[in-house]
């Protein structure tokens, strides 16, 4: 069943099933190594606050978790965005002195990770060797420096709840085509 829920902010079992919205939009947005997002609009809702938690569907599977971050309300409605939930590790998963040396992507993730309630996987076979001193998860996966995940080992990042995935490539080639005068008709563009 494809529905959308709200977690209370305080709830951490997502087994069970939350309180059922019925929004006038929900849409989710995933930029590759960047910016994943979940942008709902509701009839007012009280319980739509900051830090409740929206369980949707999306092409990654039937019920992803995302934290809100901003929430704005009006007379009529409710606004809302959130960050897949695996994106609270940055809060709660710090690597204070973590050297992953000669592993492959798999390996290094493990290490990483190790007794954070969140999990990885990765098809990623290159050899190479990092150090993460007092950083976040999330800085040392993609940040900005040399000394990354993503710089080291490369690969494409998606989000399974509290997993995260890093294979060498996201998706696949199945020799599609999309092309004006082909089989499209039109197409919509918004530019950040």
């Amino acid at each position: 069943d494809l529905m959308i829920q709200i977690y209370d902010p305080s709830n951490t079992n997502f087994r069970m099933n939350g309180e059922v919205l019925h929004p006038e939009r929900c849409e989710a947005s995933f930029i590759l190594n960047g910016v994943w997002i979940v942008e709902l609009e509701c009839s007012f809702n009280p319980t739509i606050v900051e830090n409740a938690v929206l369980s949707v569907p999306t092409p990654y599977g039937k019920k992803q978790l995302y934290r809100l971050f901003k929430v704005y309300k009006d007379d009529d409605f409710s606004h809302a965005y959130g960050y897949p939930i695996f994106l609270d590790s940055k809060n709660d998963c710090f690597l204070f002195d973590v050297r992953p040396t000669d592993k492959n992507g798999q390996e290094a993730l493990d290490i990483m990770l190790n007794g954070s309630k969140y999990s990885a996987s990765s098809n990623i076979t290159r050899i190479a060797t990092s150090y993460y001193y007092n950083k976040n998860f999330i800085e040392s996966l993609n940040g900005n420096e040399e000394n990354s995940f993503i710089s080291r080992w490369g690969g494409e990042i998606a989000y399974n709840n509290f997993e995260v995935i890093v294979n060498n490539r996201i998706g696949s080639d199945n020799g599609l085509r999309a092309e004006f005068g082909f089989n499209l008709t039109g197409i919509n563009e918004t530019v950040d």
